[in-house]
C-alpha cells in the first residue's frame, strides 16, 4: 500500500511539473508570437505618421504644377482608407496573445491573411490609376509652361521610378506580413 501511496505522490508531481511546463511554453510561445508581429503594428502607426507629411507634400507638388487640389484630396482619402484597413489587416494586437487560445489567434491569423490580398488586389489598382492620371496632369501642366522638351519627359520619368520604388515597398511588406503570419501559423500547427 506504501509503495502505491509513493508511486500516486510521484504521478502527481509528475502532472504538476508538467503543467507548469506547458505554462512556460505557452508564455514563451506568446512572446516570440508578440516579437515576430511587432513589426507590423509599427508599420501600420508609421502609416498614419506618413500620409499628412505625404499629403502636404502633394498639396505643394500640385500648387507648384498648378494642377487641382483634388490630386492630393484624393490621396489623403485613398491613404486614409488604406490606413484603416491595414488596422484590421495588418496589425495584431499583442492582447490578443495573451487573452485568446492557440486555436483562435491561429484562425485569426488565416483571416488576416485572405483580408490582407484582397485588399492588395483591391488598393493596389486604385493606387495605381490615381499615379497615372496625377503622372498625366503634371505633364499636361508642364506641356503647357515648358512644351513637350526634355523637362516633361524628366517629370514623368522620376515619376515612373518613384513609382516603381513604392511598388517595390508595397510587394516587400506585404510579402513579409504574409511570412510572418505563416510562420506564426506553422508554430501553432506543431
Amino acid at each position: 500500500m506504501d509503495e502505491l501511496n509513493i508511486l500516486k505522490e510521484e504521478i502527481a508531481q509528475l502532472k504538476q511539473s508538467l503543467d507548469k511546463e506547458q505554462i512556460v511554453n505557452d508564455k514563451l510561445m506568446h512572446t516570440v508570437m508578440r516579437q515576430r508581429v511587432s513589426w507590423m503594428n509599427v508599420f501600420v502607426k508609421s502609416e498614419f505618421i506618413i500620409l499628412p507629411i505625404t499629403f502636404i507634400i502633394f498639396v505643394i507638388a500640385s500648387a507648384f504644377f498648378g494642377i487641382s487640389q483634388w490630386y492630393a484630396i484624393a490621396y489623403l482619402i485613398i491613404g486614409l482608407l488604406d490606413a484603416v484597413v491595414d488596422l484590421r489587416t495588418f496589425r495584431i494586437s499583442p492582447k490578443i496573445f495573451s487573452t485568446c487560445s492557440m486555436m483562435e489567434v491561429r484562425k485569426l491569423l488565416i483571416k488576416q491573411k485572405k483580408e490582407r490580398f484582397i485588399h492588395l488586389c483591391i488598393s493596389f489598382p486604385i493606387a495605381i490609376i490615381w499615379l497615372v492620371l496625377f503622372a498625366k496632369a503634371v505633364f499636361d501642366s508642364q506641356a503647357k509652361v515648358f512644351g513637350t522638351d526634355a523637362a516633361g519627359y524628366a517629370g514623368i520619368f522620376g515619376g515612373i521610378i518613384g513609382a516603381i520604388i513604392g511598388v517595390i515597398i508595397v510587394m516587400i511588406s506585404y510579402r513579409k506580413a504574409q511570412k510572418t503570419n505563416d510562420t506564426i501559423i506553422d508554430d501553432l500547427k506543431e
